[in-house]
């Protein structure tokens, strides 16, 4: 409330309680409304009822002022302390009010429930008790619903708020590094391309299994829907988060190990397509062999109870086999064959072959003949060093 004495003020409470009936009738108009869009019968039936809210100025759907106000009498002011102490705070700027639904809150319709809540909470903060008189007016204060279901629906709001900048950046760190390892600014391009095609590919087939359901007549679990009707079927918030760090990780894995491979026969002296061969030839069973044990590492994960963990398994497993059997096979091989018809070295560009290498200039070793006369002329000097009177008295022994 705006002042701390209005938790106890009759006013405030009357016109809260009337506050509290007032959304319970709009939220029940507005869910109504969605499961008329939704073909959903149960929401077409549904309805919150004003003794859904328990607090200190209604219970059991009866409006409670009167009873605070007599409290207020010294003989029962104890009891009224209890009272106002057990829904308020210690300096009573604040009071709670407990909302209960029939709805299941970590759902799809839960979420909608709670958005209708909060949406009609905002149009209550400032009660005017009589339409006829737009004068006569009730400031209630801020409203805010908590609980473990909206704490979960907030971060999601505000995780895939900022999952556009954190995939941006996640990118641009990645052309940045492959720029300054492979000296080129078309692979870091290519690269980038190559691996959201693969990100598309997988996230779509997620939505596909998960939200639109292509795999629920096969009736196995992990690939099983929620168990809300069609119209509201949604993934896990936080898979895709989880998945498109783990994905981009192997995908880039798995593209500069092909890419070193390529770069190296280029500077070899053989063309790009010579290149993209000769690479193929000596990484392509590594690379699938790898994506192989990374299959099997994430595909034991579908056969856990949890439809999260399934449903992230699911994307993993799917990312693993797309980059290793499709994207390194066959995308970056074609998209590397297209660049090499533009002029020039454009799959590198602006990296160049290094200069062809020059034999080293060896001396030619002399001839045997002249080796032989060399020994010849050596053993003569020899002979005569050992016959003069030096070699000679250097013989003698000593007196």
């Amino acid at each position: 409330p705006p002042n701390p004495g209005d938790v106890t003020s009759r006013g405030w409470l009357n016109a809260s309680c009337h506050a509290m009936k007032f959304m319970a009738s709009n939220v029940t108009e507005v869910m109504r409304a969605h499961g008329r869009e939704a073909g959903d019968a149960s929401l077409q039936n549904f309805a919150m009822k004003a003794s859904d809210f328990s607090g200190l100025m209604i219970q059991g759907g009866i409006c409670t002022s009167l009873l605070i106000s007599l409290l207020e009498n010294p003989l029962a002011k104890k009891y009224g302390d209890f009272l106002v102490n057990g829904f308020s705070n210690e300096d009573r700027t604040a009071t709670k009010v407990r909302v209960k639904t029939t709805l299941d809150p970590f759902s799809t319709v839960g979420q909608k429930w709670i958005a209708a809540v909060r949406d009609a909470m905002a149009a209550s903060e400032v009660w005017v008790s009589d339409p006829s008189f737009p004068g006569d007016t009730t400031v209630l204060g801020e409203m805010h619903l908590t609980g473990m279901a909206q704490e979960q629906m907030d971060g999601a709001a505000d995780t895939f708020a900022s999952l556009p900048r954190v995939i941006g950046a996640t990118l641009l760190i990645v052309m940045a590094v492959l720029g300054s390892a492979f000296r080129s600014a078309v692979v870091p391009l290519r690269a980038v391309l190559c691996l959201s095609w693969m990100l598309l590919v997988t996230f779509g087939l997620g939505v596909l299994v998960y939200q639109h359901g292509v795999l629920q007549s096969l009736g196995i679990r992990p690939f099983l829907t929620s168990p809300d009707p069609p119209a509201h079927h949604a993934m896990y918030w936080m898979t895709p988060c989880i998945a498109f760090s783990i994905l981009v990780g192997l995908g880039l894995d798995y593209d500069v190990f092909f890419m070193e491979s390529v770069v190296e026969h280029f500077d070899a002296g053989y063309s790009s397509r010579e290149a993209v061969v000769e690479a193929l030839r000596h990484t392509g069973t590594i690379i699938c062999v790898a994506g192989v044990i990374m299959f099997l590492a994430f595909g034991s994960l579908l056969i856990g109870a949890s439809p999260m963990i399934n449903q992230l398994a699911f994307h993993l497993c799917v990312g693993v086999l797309i980059d290793c059997f499709v994207t390194t096979k066959v995308i970056i091989p074609c998209a590397m064959a297209m660049l090499d018809l533009l002029p020039g070295n454009a799959n590198f560009w602006p990296r160049k072959p290094p200069p062809a290498l020059t034999e080293p200039t060896v001396e030619p070793l002399p001839p045997l003949r002249r080796l032989g006369s060399l020994r010849n002329s050596l053993s003569d000097n020899a002979r005569r060093s050992a016959m003069s009177p030096h070699g000679v008295r250097s013989m003698q022994s000593p007196a």
